[in-house]
């Protein structure tokens, strides 16, 4: 150990180690960029780090000063202290100060790189960017950095391992006969791996590390357009308190936000309740101020537990308003702010609009909303303002609405059915259009939707499902938000776009809460958060998942992780015995342990062609002690290979050792 010591502090000489290091560096930096989307802070750390490996080569055999590493630790700290400030007030503006705090140390650190040790230390910092980067990763791109960071590290270790030139032999003597039943057994491990390990976590893997907290500027004065680019804005002045439906706006293609999330939801973000003929708005609504790392969020009219849990992690990517996206509803939350209000409408507020950067993680209630359970409860009581005001509607509405909504719920025997028989004939009877006609002045927009129009786009579809369903005394409101959005299977990513954006109908059933309706043709009629899927098929077919090994029998969901577990350690066992037996004999294990250590003492290690005895010979005229070490481990070797007869040379191995750490203790 004491040698190891010694050894790290050994200048390391290789230019084809530090080349690597400096190439993994630059890999992790580069895929900083690409994936979160910094371009000064990356390419200025690039810049840096390039300058500190250049540096770090002319200097490596130069001794440390103390007036260097007092300048050293002072740009360390000075680092940190910028960590703080961005954490806590944004002074440098609040976006992922963790990520540029690891890229600032990286080009610090990348000035002292003298030993070997720090070359390592340099390469495991290059691998934190690395995963900080996977965690902005969206699509396939990410794998192509990946491999250049693995291909930067592999070249490392070969040349940090006795040169590039054993790499290069250990290359050629690699065959696809001897690298296919390795290459078979890692892949049948890791689909082992794959198939037992549930494909989620109850919870997010981790709290968002990379947030910050907003300053008070952050806090007023923005104002923003509405979160549904679809439609127009009822207040020019205050843009969220409503939407108008006489005017719209233009849908685009651009990305709004990204989310990873183990299954489909739409992305809610706030309600509106009161309908007065050509607009919605919300109207106000009790509000409790909660933390921004809250754990047991709880909302009136929803249940306590549910059949699962549905964890998200959202990254912001286009401004949007103070409304937070989030599966409704949520039950922990974990997002940059010093506090957030929760309406009790389970809309969830922060105190400044949300910009590009902003990082943010929840965790929602996945319900039970068959149709079974919810035919089963009974009509909610509408005894309180608040549910009165959800059945609440204007004068103004035309009677015929009211004698149609009556029509097609006449018969129907529970709440669901009811519900059920109007959306489907919305989305049946109406055609879906976002080119659609002007309302005109004084007119009731779901009067002109239902009887004249015939043609509409989500807010038309969700206003007449509403306004119908309070028609026959069914609690209902409006709800906007955006669509789950398009999902990538290979990263487990649903890409939100501006197009995305969404309006449907939220009704209340007793016992299971505010259900989500869709009556717009094309979307799913009930666009509740599904089950998340825990097992490998489920992410190609969602039917498949644990209730399916649930249905096969009480002892299937206990007995498939057990085999799932026992095929993985015997899948181990198989690679560990067939590595064992590619082993080579303990007698040469030993000498090429002992040849290392030669190699640590700068002492003369065997050649290519020399035998054993010939490589002693030429240790002794160099280093008598350290030759008389050897000379058991060699007499060992050679009564195995020349003799077949085992020596044991175990008990020759520490006097080696003891005999380099010595002569290397002598060159201190």
């Amino acid at each position: 150990m004491k040698a190891w010591r010694h050894r790290g502090d050994v200048p390391e000489d290789s230019l084809p180690a530090r080349v690597a290091t400096f190439a993994a560096a630059a890999v992790a930096i580069v895929a900083m960029v690409a994936m979160t989307g910094m371009v000064f802070t990356p390419l200025a750390t690039l810049a840096a780090t390039a300058a500190g490996h250049r540096v770090s080569w002319r200097g490596r055999h130069r001794a440390r000063t103390r007036a260097g590493q007092a300048i050293f630790a002072v740009l360390l700290a000075g680092a940190v202290v910028y960590l703080v400030l961005d954490l806590t007030a944004a002074v440098f503006g609040g976006a992922l100060p963790q990520a540029k705090f690891a890229l600032i140390a990286l080009a610090i650190t990348s000035f002292d790189l003298k030993s070997r040790r720090n070359l390592y230390s340099h390469v495991w910092h290059s691998l934190v960017l690395l995963y900080v980067a996977a965690l902005f990763a969206w699509d396939w791109t990410f794998l192509a950095f990946a491999a250049g960071w693995a291909v930067a590290l592999f070249t490392f270790l070969g040349a940090t391992r006795g040169g590039l030139s054993s790499l290069r032999r250990a290359t050629t003597r690699l065959t696809a006969r001897s690298a296919a039943p390795w290459a078979a057994a890692w892949l049948g491990l890791g689909l082992v791996v794959f198939v037992a390990l549930p494909r989620f976590s109850g919870r997010p893997l981790s709290v968002p590390l990379l947030i910050s907290l907003p300053t008070s500027a952050q806090t007023q004065g923005e104002t923003l357009q509405s979160v549904l680019p679809l439609v127009g804005s009822s207040s020019p002045n205050n843009p969220e308190q409503g939407i108008n439906l006489r005017v719209r706006g233009a849908l685009g293609d651009e990305v709004v936000m990204r989310v990873r999330a183990p299954a489909l939801s739409y992305w809610r973000q706030y309600v509106l309740d009161q309908y007065e003929g050509q607009a919605w708005r919300r109207t106000g609504h009790a509000a409790i101020e909660i933390s921004p790392v809250s754990t047991n969020l709880r909302l009136d009219n929803e249940p306590a537990a549910g059949v699962s849990t549905l964890p998200q992690t959202f990254y912001i990517e286009r401004p949007i308003s103070v409304d937070v996206p989030v599966s409704y509803p949520v039950r922990e939350l974990y997002f940059p702010a010093r506090s957030l209000t929760l309406v009790d409408t389970g809309t969830v507020r922060a105190p400044y609009a949300l910009g590009p950067g902003v990082n943010y993680a929840a965790v929602s209630v996945v319900r039970d909303t068959s149709p079974q359970r919810l035919r089963a409860s009974s009509p909610p009581a509408i005894d309180t303002p608040e549910l009165r005001n959800y059945v609440a509607l204007p004068s103004t509405v035309p009677s015929r609405v009211k004698r149609l909504a009556a029509s097609l719920a006449a018969g129907q025997p529970t709440e669901y059915d009811q519900t059920a028989a109007i959306a489907d004939y919305l989305r049946t009877h109406y055609r879906y259009s976002l080119d659609t006609p002007r309302l005109p002045a004084g007119a009731d927009a779901v009067d002109e939707f239902l009887f004249v129009d015939h043609v509409g786009f989500c807010e038309q579809f969700a206003s007449a499902l509403t306004v119908m369903l309070r028609e026959v005394g069914i609690p209902s409101r409006l709800v906007v938000g955006y669509g789950s959005g398009d999902h990538d299977t290979f990263t487990g990513t649903f890409t939100v776009h501006a197009r995305d954006a969404h309006a449907w109908v939220e009704v209340l059933f007793p016992n299971t809460g505010w259900v989500p309706f869709d009556a717009s043709p094309g979307f799913s009629g009930e666009p509740v958060a599904q089950l998340p899927a825990h097992w490998f098929l489920s992410d190609f077919s969602p039917s498949v998942a644990l209730r399916t090994l649930g249905s096969l029998g009480p002892g299937a969901t206990v007995a498939a992780p057990l085999l799932a577990l026992a095929l993985l350690a015997a899948a181990v066992v198989a690679i560990a015995m067939r590595v064992r037996r590619r082993q080579p004999v303990p007698e040469l294990r030993v000498y090429a342990r002992a040849e290392r250590w030669l190699k640590r003492g700068r002492l003369p290690v065997r050649a290519a062609a020399a035998t054993p005895a010939e490589h002693l010979g030429a240790l002794r005229g160099v280093d008598v002690a350290a030759a008389a070490a050897l000379a058991p481990i060699v007499n060992a070797v050679e009564a195995r290979v020349y003799a077949s007869r085992p020596v044991a040379p175990a008990s020759a191995w520490p006097v080696i050792r003891v005999a380099i750490s010595r002569r290397l203790r002598g060159h201190a």
